[in-house]
């Protein structure tokens, strides 16, 4: 089967008068159908310009370099404007960061779904009240709430109604940006567990953005890790959680506490991450690494590479000859 989504070696960033934020650095993705996908990193590491990318939503400054974005057999980087602009939210929605921001105040929740229909179809009104109803059931939301205001909603209930408003079109593919962000710990897990019922209900693909590893551990089918603009570990999450590779994704596994077992001092990484408006001569990991080879890690940049199946690493730990 192939890939519902697969980006080749993507290059993108913010073009200022100071130089070149190269924000993404030849990212390497794919996602199937009905998979989902976590791509976890902290702050600062691309990942949200890799969504902007993807959908392209990246306004300038911001740009895309060079490489490919092919869904569902199309690449999406040749499309002219008004194509993508058809395409996005009828084959492929977004779930910004801080979503419940992008509510319009002064409208009730049910015109801001009607808003995404009528863009891209001819529905009859009595079809699109039907349809919002069958939105808010899925997302759990009593149908009395789409005459609300956003000030009458919780936190929860709001980043419910942007899911709803995605779903709008029966898209094959999600995007999400880190949106539980804003609210409790209680309220991630639940609409994260409910957002992986509705991919599998409807049969969608969910990629989801977060800087929180620990919340798509149980949930994804994959994660890919992302540290300075690239993709540095991917594989289904058991695997990386058991058995991470790259010197970053274990830190990141040990960053926060086991539920069980005994207890231990938790360590942070040192350092920070590199600046991106600089060319990276070697490992962009190489400086906070513990692991480094000197003359090697600082000199050269790895490449993503396949050590078992499905588990993809870019480290020179892990390249013929040594053990790792």
């Amino acid at each position: 089967m192939k890939n519902l989504l697969h980006v080749k070696h993507l290059n993108a960033g913010y073009v200022l008068r100071k130089g070149v934020v190269h924000a993404v650095r030849d990212a390497e993705l794919t996602l199937d159908h009905r998979e989902f996908l976590g791509i976890a990193g902290e702050s600062g590491c691309g990942k949200s310009t890799l969504a902007f990318a993807i959908t392209g939503l990246l306004q300038p400054p911001g740009k895309v370099f060079d490489g490919e974005i092919w869904f569902d057999g199309q690449d999406l980087l040749k499309l002219g404007r008004e194509e993508l602009r058809q395409a996005r939210w009828k084959e492929f929605s977004f779930v910004f960061q801080a979503s419940m921001n992008v509510l319009n105040p002064v409208m009730q929740v049910k015109g801001q779904i009607y808003d995404a229909i009528r863009a891209h179809t001819k529905m009859a009104p009595k079809d699109m009240i039907t349809r919002a109803k069958e939105l808010f059931e899925i997302v759990h939301i009593p149908s009395q709430y789409l005459t609300a205001y956003p000030h009458q909603l919780s936190g929860g209930m709001k980043q419910r109604v942007v899911i709803a408003t995605a779903l709008a079109l029966s898209p094959k593919l999600v995007l999400m940006d880190e949106p539980t962000t804003a609210l409790d710990v209680v309220v991630q897990r639940m609409i994260l567990q409910e957002i992986d019922e509705i991919r599998k209900e409807l049969g969608i693909s969910v990629l989801f953005i977060t800087h929180d590893l620990s919340l798509l551990v149980e949930i994804s089918d994959r994660i890919a890790i992302m540290y300075a603009g690239s993709i540095v570990e991917e594989a289904p999450s058991r695997v990386l959680y058991t058995k991470p590779l790259h010197p970053y994704t274990d830190g990141l596994m040990h960053s926060f506490p086991p539920l069980t077992g005994e207890r231990h001092r938790l360590h942070g990484i040192a350092g920070k991450p590199p600046d991106l408006s600089s060319l990276l001569k070697g490992c962009p990991f190489a400086a906070r690494c513990e692991k480094r080879i000197e003359g090697l890690c600082d000199q050269t940049i790895p490449v993503l590479q396949e050590m078992q199946t499905d588990h993809w690493v870019a480290c020179h730990l892990y390249e013929k000859g040594k053990t790792g």
